[in-house]
């Protein structure tokens, strides 16, 4: 297992160091993330959304004046959503967090400092949790914990737009948005799809290198 994931790195290394060669400029730096998760399952009733936070960060390659490469390593990107509903006096509130190492190898077009991406993204559950609060009146709340099979590898089609911001000559502060459509279902439930749409605001420290 230890060499598989020394060979995966390598080989990931390799990858970068030999596209930043036949790049023109390479920008790497500190990236935060706030993201709007809207759950959906068949024949599910209500809204069930939230919103969470992610912090790694981005390398941004440009192998031209306005193609390159941007490339989102998330080392916890955090998935919160909930539903309450109420009935008979008594509330009852659903909540679901899920955390995830993701990377988004992004193709980009950029036209004097905007830019469009468009790609992938790749997202490795790293920690799931969930939990039920049953409220009524003159009674103290009761909280039961949720176990859901959640799967282990996510797969989304990623498509945004930005801005660099340019604060120096060797470092830029990147804006951006970016959409998640899922391909792959959120939880292991046989026969019942289920999946989870993000939207991401994201804000990036670049500097040259």
């Amino acid at each position: 297992m230890k060499k598989s994931i020394n060979k995966t790195a390598l080989l990931i290394l390799l990858f970068f160091t030999s596209i930043s060669i036949s790049a023109q400029s390479v920008k790497i730096g500190p990236r935060l993330t706030g993201n709007l998760n809207i759950y959906n399952q068949d024949g599910l009733t209500g809204t069930w959304n939230g919103v969470g936070v992610g912090i790694g960060g981005t390398v941004d390659i440009s192998f031209s004046k306005n193609l390159g490469l941007l490339t989102n390593l998330t080392v916890f990107d955090m998935k919160n959503f909930s539903n309450e509903t109420s009935a008979n006096n008594a509330t009852t509130e659903n909540s679901l967090s899920l955390g995830y190492l993701t990377i988004d190898p992004l193709f980009k077009a950029e036209f004097s400092g905007f830019y469009m991406l468009g790609g992938a993204s790749v997202g490795v559950k790293i920690s799931s949790s969930g939990e039920r609060t049953q409220s009524a009146t003159g009674q103290n709340p009761v909280v039961t914990t949720l176990d859901f099979e959640t799967n282990s590898v996510k797969f989304d089609l990623a498509a945004g737009t930005g801005y660099n911001f340019k604060l120096s000559s060797s470092m830029d502060l990147g804006a951006d948005f970016i959409a998640y459509i899922p391909l792959t279902d959120t939880f292991d439930f046989p026969g019942l799809s289920n999946s989870t749409l993000s939207l991401k605001l994201g804000a990036s420290l670049k500097f040259r290198i």
